[in-house]
């Protein structure tokens, strides 16, 4: 009895196929662990930020404004701490770094679906920021602060559907609407950590 063998194209297909799974994957980037050498601390970085723009109001500027947003545990020694490092940044039309304006008192506000999440900045950034890349620093002319924060407000921010955030010290207090979401990487860092 003789058995049919798959046509060379099926098998083409197959191959194929199987060759572009392993690039098809859907799956956020993993948080990464960084030693923090002066203090011996560990701190556990999302994978991907979530970041929010906005055309700034003032025609004449020509300026884009951003608003970075990366959540971090810092161990040290056992304790835990989580927080969300903030950049606020600027951009002309063009591309060029700008120097942002001052973020007043650093108050952020996060609308996350229709709940307000109000957040203060800690007097000092309690990490060290020389993994510039790791940390997803922008460049230069970023103002950043940290801000302590807790599981509970990264899960609600991670499940929200629509999410902004305003800088309600700045002059202009229009929000920043959400532009590159990394909501899945927030959700998978929580997986990580074990809080979801």
């Amino acid at each position: 009895m003789r058995t049919a063998l798959p046509g060379r194209h099926a098998l083409f297909g197959v191959a194929a196929w199987l060759l572009a799974m392993p690039g098809c994957s859907n799956l956020p980037p993993a948080p990464q662990s960084l030693l923090q050498e002066k203090t011996g601390a560990t701190i556990t970085v999302v994978g991907a930020p979530i970041s929010f723009a906005r055309v700034s109001s003032d025609a004449s500027a020509s300026m884009r404004d951003y608003v970075t947003l990366v959540a971090v545990e810092q161990d040290v020694a056992g304790k835990y701490t989580q927080m969300f490092l903030l950049y606020r940044w600027s951009t002309s039309i063009r591309g060029e770094p700008a120097p942002p304006p001052t973020l007043g008192s650093g108050a952020v506000l996060i609308r996350a679906d229709e709940r307000d999440i109000a957040l203060q900045p800690l007097e000092q950034i309690p990490i060290d920021l020389s993994a510039r890349e790791q940390l997803f620093m922008p460049y230069a002319h970023a103002i950043t602060r940290a801000y302590a924060t807790d599981f509970a407000t990264m899960r609600l921010i991670a499940s929200s559907h629509n999410l902004s955030l305003r800088l309600p010290q700045e002059p202009v207090e229009a929000a920043f609407p959400l532009w590159r979401d990394g909501r899945a990487a927030l959700e998978q860092f929580l997986k990580e950590l074990n809080q979801l």
